[in-house]
């Protein structure tokens, strides 16, 4: 993983911390849909990468890190969806109601990015 995309996701990491700090339902879905996007983003810039890798570095260490981070990144964007159609259903956002979902998330993220 380059270093911009670790730029993104070390600046995601920092919109999810701010879900602990008091946030209303709107600011917390805009929290969510940016996280998520930008998570998508970067599994796909990621992918692409890998696509665009020379046939040589196939079976190589890297490829097998760079498959696993568009793995974590992946299922990381699909955990971020569930989570924004939570809160758009929930009447209003509580941190405490969806704190593990988000710790798994950002356990991901953080495991993408120093691996």
């Amino acid at each position: 993983m380059n270093r911009q995309r670790r730029s993104v996701l070390h600046a995601v990491l920092d919109g999810l911390a701010r879900l602990r700090d008091q946030v209303d339902k709107a600011e917390a879905l805009k929290i969510l849909q940016k996280a998520q996007s930008d998570v998508q983003k970067c599994a796909d810039e990621e992918d692409e990468a890998l696509d665009n890798r020379p046939e040589s570095f196939q079976w190589s260490a890297a490829n097998d890190a760079m498959t696993d981070n568009v793995s974590d990144l992946t299922d990381a964007s699909g955990n971020l969806e569930v989570l924004i159609e939570n809160c758009q259903s929930a009447d209003k956002f509580s941190y405490q109601s969806v704190k593990s979902d988000v710790i798994k998330i950002v356990n991901t993220i953080k495991q993408t990015i120093h691996r």
